[in-house]
């Protein structure tokens, strides 16, 4: 923010210096001397290439500008990729606790809850391989922290990926905000049912020209009522003053050429959109 504002004070000191030098120019065009041709000559070369090196200036400072967003997105990207594989490291290096505990409750004969505290194990390990496949980093390290939210809701959520996201132009903030949104309504709507009954599914894949993003949750059908204006603003099964998040979503979807489709039951959101296929 700092460096920005160097710039902005930069281009208008040098725009003031500009002006200046353009009143000079003008009051030497009605003085004694502007009979003198090579002098006037000379001093509107010197005006004009004065506005030419701000213009050069102004364009490299803006260039400077666009390079250092770059890198500070690049950096927001490290964190994230960063922030997975020490998730990745952790998981490893508890991974002899886990069978111990798996091997403990076998030989104490408590096989169903060495068979679902395998499976948790099982959920969490696959839900963290497939996401760092991802060539969004910033939505990999995104739903790896909704991946510890349900957790410590004590709800199961399975997230399949099957394609990279590479050709996807819609922006990482696009994108967590759509989800965000979905994922978090999806929680609200399970937290109520009993620990074994929440769970949530998230599958990202790809047909065609097309990426797909399908949510859905094993809580309460929608009433055929609240299904057909889901999306208008202020319409909630949470109560008043609720009701702006899948209005949100509709709107960042369809402004990026998205779609979005609502089923009632089991609730499953489907957003779809197009694939650009990267040049080079």
């Amino acid at each position: 923010m700092a460096t920005a504002n160097h710039s902005y004070w930069l281009i208008a000191a040098l725009l003031g210096q500009s002006f200046l030098i353009n009143i000079a120019v003008q009051n030497l065009q009605l003085s004694q001397y502007a009979f003198y041709k090579p002098i006037v000559i000379g001093a509107n070369l010197v005006s004009l290439s004065f506005y030419l090196m701000i213009l050069l200036l102004i364009k490299k400072i803006l260039e400077l500008r666009r390079q250092q967003q770059l890198l500070e997105q690049k950096e927001t990207e490290l964190d994230s990729v960063q922030s997975l594989l020490r998730t990745v490291r952790a998981q490893r290096h508890d991974i002899i606790n886990h069978l111990d505990t798996v091997y403990a409750l076998l030989s104490l004969g408590k096989e169903v809850l060495a068979r679902e505290y395998a499976s948790h194990l099982v959920q969490i390990a696959g839900n963290t391989s497939h996401l760092i496949w991802l060539e969004q980093p910033v939505i990999a390290a995104f739903l790896q922290n909704k991946l510890n939210q349900a957790i410590a809701k004590e709800i199961t959520m399975y997230i399949d990926v099957s394609t990279d996201l590479k050709d996807l132009a819609v922006k990482p903030y696009a994108l967590v905000t759509i989800l965000g949104n979905l994922l978090e309504n999806a929680m609200e709507a399970v937290e109520t049912l009993p620990p074994g009954q929440r769970q949530i599914e998230l599958e990202i894949s790809r047909a065609n020209l097309y990426y797909l993003f399908t949510v859905s949750n094993s809580g309460p059908p929608l009433d055929s009522a609240i299904k057909d204006v889901i999306f208008q603003p202020g319409v909630s099964t949470k109560g008043p003053d609720r009701g702006l998040g899948l209005a949100t979503v509709k709107e960042v979807v369809e402004n990026h050429g998205g779609t979005i489709e609502v089923e009632a039951d089991p609730v499953t959101f489907r957003i779809k959109f197009p694939a650009t296929i990267q040049q080079g």
